[in-house]
């Protein structure tokens, strides 16, 4: 019995059977070996050899096919690959030109210094041991300290990218979103609250629409509405079934996810004046898990604080005064991180105040610290948020309707700064949570500025200008990732923008280059102080010199006035 191998078909098998390589739909032979007229095969072909008749032969039984001659190709190819590519001879006078080249010098300057740090550590001998030793010590023979430490510059147009945009034709559409907050336990989850729908006043007048960012539903999660508009929203930290509110009313409202088709609250505080009877514009969980409080504030000037689990009375209330005694119409409100008992508040006449929770029931102005500045009412303030090697936690930010973004620090009161790029009445400025000195901020223009101090203080890196059917900006948030930010208009849109990783992917001199550019403004400030106090002194002295010699002069009444 004969057994069958595939390994062991011949050449003519193969031929015969139609054994051919169909991807490409070229074949390659061999002419060394050609057929004999009858059986076997003769030797090795000769020149005069190379004209087969087989091409002609093949390509007349298998039409469509092309076939090409490797002995044909292959002296062409060696003799293409054997051939060297001699370069041009440079010139003295080229070679000179190259050596007092910049770059030249850089590179040569570069690698001596390499060159000498390897000797010095012995990398000419180089072992794994080496290698693992340097990498412990943190020894980088190849770093270049002319260089710049801030790496390739992002184009303006890369920081920030469209993402996508939540919209609820029924429920957020034609509505101003007033608030937006993230969770800490699901950081997916983002709360949205909304005002009255402008073109619909039969429905509820507030609403607030808990959305997805990692899933790409077109609906929200959940929705919550209540007969109050509303002007605030708050994820309860260490509760995260629980969304809270805060209503034009002067009330607070509590929604709980869990429970099944229920939309209204569960649970809002009554109108009372031991309460706000003022819109409440801001709502902050402070505290731990074990000993926590909603704190809430108005343009009525009060801070409540609550408890979560009971909102039918504040467990401490306080009356913030200003310097002439008159109630604080407080707009924004910001906690220092891990700071329970002091914060800063904005107002509609324009001040910042630094404020404490406990003690007297009412706050006067011997009590707190007045950061003047503005001319228009604070829509916008936030605490610096980022943590690292260096405190940064005394810096605010204010934004407000006179076009600016000011810098503050409460340690400090020389150190300030005024940021006026924008055109037009500034409603909200954020912090980045991860880096040190980047913040955003959005108009009345529709314009989003994306802020890193490292690179510049005199504008935005990066700049986003919405369509003015789209209307103007009104709230951001970032998330705590800091990878994302979320901008909300007077449409209803929210949109979610992706952030360049340059913006969150921190290197180590990060921190210590903010801390320098901080000097340099105080520097700055305190040489413009100098500056000023000089020329108030000789305006003074000016003006009494003046009059000293005008002193004799006899002048009629109409002059002296």
């Amino acid at each position: 019995m004969a057994l069958y191998s595939k390994t062991t078909q011949t050449d003519d098998e193969r031929i015969s059977v139609g054994e051919f390589s169909l991807g490409s739909q070229e074949f390659d032979y061999d002419e060394d070996m050609l057929p004999m007229d009858g059986v076997g095969f003769r030797g090795r072909a000769h020149s005069h050899d190379l004209e087969s008749p087989l091409t002609e032969e093949l390509a007349s039984i298998i039409p469509g096919f092309a076939f090409t001659n490797k002995l044909k190709e292959e002296p062409e190819a060696v003799k293409e690959e054997s051939a060297p590519v001699r370069l041009p001879e440079l010139s003295e006078e080229e070679k000179a030109q190259i050596m007092a080249s910049r770059d030249f010098q850089m590179f040569f300057h570069f690698t001596a210094k390499v060159i000498e740090r390897a000797l010095a550590e012995d990398v000419c001998c180089f072992t794994i041991d080496l290698y693992m030793k340097m990498i412990i010590s943190k020894v980088d023979i190849f770093i270049d300290y002319a260089r710049d430490n801030r790496g390739e510059v992002v184009a303006s147009s890369a920081r920030l990218k469209l993402s996508r945009t939540f919209l609820d034709e029924k429920w957020s559409s034609n509505r101003t979103v007033t608030g937006i907050a993230f969770s800490e336990q699901h950081p997916e989850l983002m709360a949205v609250a909304y005002d009255h729908n402008r073109d619909s006043p039969t429905e509820p007048p507030g609403v607030i629409l808990v959305w997805n960012t990692k899933f790409k539903k077109g609906s929200p999660e959940y929705i919550f509405h209540c007969q109050s508009r509303l002007s605030s929203v708050a994820f309860a930290r260490f509760h995260s079934h629980l969304v809270m509110g805060g209503c034009y009313s002067g009330q607070i409202c509590m929604w709980d996810n869990r429970v099944a088709n229920k939309k209204t609250p569960i649970h809002k505080s009554p109108l009372s004046t031991s309460a706000h009877t003022h819109p409440v514009y801001a709502l902050e969980i402070i505290g731990s898990h074990n000993a926590h409080n909603l704190v809430s504030i108005s343009t009525d000037g009060k801070m409540c604080s609550w408890n979560v689990d009971n909102l039918t009375q504040p467990v401490d209330g306080k009356e913030l005064l200003s310097r002439q005694g008159k109630q604080i119409p407080c707009l924004c409100m910001s906690f220092p991180i891990a700071d329970m008992n002091n914060f800063v508040v904005g107002s509609e006449d324009g001040h910042a105040y630094a404020l404490s929770r406990h003690g007297t029931a009412q706050a006067s102005a011997h009590e707190h610290t007045v950061f003047d500045g503005h001319t228009a009412p604070i829509c916008g303030i936030a605490f610096h948020r980022a943590t690292g090697p260096v405190d940064l936690s005394h810096l605010f930010l204010s934004a407000s309707s006179d076009w600016t973004v000011k810098l503050w620090s409460t340690k400090d009161p020389k150190l300030r700064f005024s940021f006026e790029s924008h055109n037009d009445y500034v409603f909200d400025v954020a912090w980045s949570p991860v880096h040190p000195a980047v913040f955003t901020s959005i108009d009345a223009e529709g314009n989003l500025f994306l802020w890193n101090l490292n690179e510049d203080i005199e504008g935005p890196v990066s700049r986003i200008s919405s369509d003015q059917e789209e209307g103007f900006l009104k709230k951001i948030c970032w998330a705590d990732n800091g990878q994302h930010i979320c901008v909300g208009d007077d449409k209803g849109n929210v949109k979610l923008y992706d952030v360049h990783e340059s913006m969150y992917v921190l290197r180590s001199e990060e921190w210590t280059r903010f801390a320098r550019v901080l000097g340099d403004m105080k520097q700055t400030n305190e040489e413009a102080d100098e500056i000023s106090e000089v020329m108030s002194r000789l305006s003074t002295s000016t003006s009494t010199s003046t009059v000293a010699n005008l002193a004799g002069v006899n002048v009629s009444p109409r002059q002296n006035w």
